[in-house]
């Protein structure tokens, strides 16, 4: 079972790493507004390879 702290630590990390993915989707839009290149270059990331398709064109299209 999960302990309440062990929940809001996993939140937490949770949170993080779309705040992360949110960052590097930005970033790299800087420099091609190709999407497929920046999908391609997240999920090289060991913490985004397994983001989706949806998950980053959210961050992509903001």
């Amino acid at each position: 079972m999960v302990s309440y702290a062990d929940a809001m630590e996993n939140k937490g990390v949770e949170i993080g790493e779309e705040k992360g993915l949110k960052a590097l989707v930005r970033s790299l839009k800087e420099y091609t507004c190709d999407f497929d290149a920046i999908y391609n270059s997240v999920i090289k990331n060991e913490v985004f390879s397994k983001v989706t398709k949806d998950q980053v064109i959210k961050y992509f299209e903001d």
